[in-house]
């Protein structure tokens, strides 16, 4: 009875420890953040400078297409930018990013996907596969992360005829016996955010916001999901007692097709006797993104598009214990300085991997219109803010695709956002200020226009 009693006095007092120590440490966190808020420096908040640009390095071509179906907008671009042959190789692993987590005009329009799908399977004695990924950040209830615009129904943006959905790709590749397949990925942790109210979705029939909780994936550890580097990590000072900080994440993931393993910054893997195997097959990577207008950046577009790959668990408002102390790329300039998410970005194209071709699929871009507006609407999916344009924006720059549809496909609409998000002559817009900022981290990209030469 005596040891058993000590047992139970033993544990009572190891979680009675536990539980004063997260105590200690969520008062600590607290005491931190609002220090923080009080010392918060004026650099953090104010608009970046425009780096200077250099007339030789800067230099870059865009390709256009604009007024055809999208199937043909792009057949058009990838002619004038000298055939598929030019981007992907003969045995190549052939990813294609596509947007997702919106529906509508807030996701890459279907046709435009299949016809690329198409045209790499086309290529001259092609024997690679396709991988078309994403990460929505909302799981569904099985735990597949193809959820939100991969199962909700859509209005516009699909144009092919009996389709409604993202999804309705799957079975059609399928049928086909091609080498394609589908991954929807998943965050690492969970989140604060998982179980709140979705106006858009509010039974969570389309995904369930938040990761699987598994965490990152360890040193040696050998499975599908999240890699989260603490050793090189984007930070950048904050006030006068913290800097904003977020590790780099990529993930890894397995070809459902050929059990091939993608480790998005390391290359193309098989696994044996359990550990990895490099294989001699080149990864090229697509990147088929939307445009629309956007609160915190003023743009979503080519820059933003890498959202749909990091972890949005590594950091705050993830909840797992190595998330700690960090900000997730979302909130690294929460709330005052929004437009800080592309200094995190920049990090990641420099640290991870770029994509091989930026495609920005602009059939339909969402602008927030003038007069009376219900601001619990989204621009991305409301058939109000919806403007046809019927475009496609391709290139290796982002920042110059970026400029270029905003100058050219959006600021012409002249919507309530125009002067304080996406006027790219106000420098104190919140696309100034994300460009700017992206351009200051990375080190290049081209927001003079006189530098841009566009095909098309």
């Amino acid at each position: 009875m005596r040891t058993l009693l000590n047992r139970t006095r033993r544990g009572f007092l190891a979680a009675s420890a536990a539980t004063v120590g997260a105590a200690a440490f969520a008062l600590h966190d607290r005491f931190v953040a609002r220090l923080s808020r009080w010392t918060r420096l004026p650099s953090f908040v104010a608009a970046p400078p425009l780096v200077p640009h250099d007339p030789d390095r800067d230099r870059t071509t865009l390709y256009l297409a604009r007024g055809a179906a999208p199937h043909e907008n792009v057949d058009n671009v990838l002619r004038r930018l000298g055939g598929i042959g030019t981007l992907v190789g003969r045995d190549d692993v052939v990813l294609i990013k596509v947007s997702a987590q919106w529906w509508n005009q807030g996701m890459t329009n279907v046709a435009a996907v299949r016809r690329m799908i198409e045209c790499v399977l086309e290529r001259e004695r092609f024997a690679g596969e396709v991988i078309v990924f994403e990460n929505v950040h909302y799981r569904l209830g099985g735990g597949s992360g193809l959820a939100r615009a991969w199962t909700h129904p859509s209005e516009r943006n699909v144009d092919v005829e009996g389709w409604s959905t993202l999804g309705d790709l799957i079975p059609h590749f399928a049928r086909l016996g091609a080498p394609v397949s589908f991954v929807g990925l998943v965050d690492a942790g969970s989140s604060l955010l998982t179980g709140d109210e979705d106006p858009f979705d509010p039974l969570h029939e389309h995904g369930i916001c938040g990761g699987d909780g598994r965490g990152p994936i360890a040193e040696g550890e050998e499975r599908d999901g999240y890699r989260w580097d603490f050793d090189n990590v984007f930070r950048v000072k904050r006030s006068l007692v913290d800097d904003a900080r977020t590790p780099l994440s990529w993930p890894v993931f397995s070809s459902p097709r050929s059990g091939l393993v993608v480790d998005l910054k390391d290359g193309v893997f098989r696994r044996a006797a359990g550990r990895r195997v490099p294989v001699d097959r080149k990864l090229a990577w697509i990147n088929m993104t939307t445009a629309n207008e956007h609160g915190a950046t003023g743009f979503t577009g080519a820059v933003k598009s890498t959202m749909g790959i990091v972890d949005m668990t590594a950091g705050w408002m993830g909840t797992h214990p190595l998330a700690r102390g960090y900000q997730s790329v979302h909130y690294v300039g929460h709330p005052s300085a929004k437009w800080r998410i592309a200094g995190p970005l920049a990090h990641w194209a420099r640290h991870v991997r770029r994509p091989d071709l930026y495609m920005t699929v602009a059939e339909w871009v969402g602008a927030v219109p003038t007069g009376d507006w219900d601001d619990s609407s989204d621009c991305r999916l409301d058939s109000r803010a919806a403007h046809h344009t019927g475009a496609i924006v391709a290139g290796t720059d982002p920042v110059a695709i970026d400029a270029w549809c905003v100058k050219n496909l959006l600021m012409p609409i002249r919507g309530a956002g125009l002067r304080t998000r996406y006027d790219l002559d106000n420098p104190d817009a919140q696309i100034s200020k994300f460009l700017r900022y992206y351009r200051q981290v990375y080190g290049s990209g081209t927001l003079a226009l006189d530098l841009i030469k566009t095909v098309g």
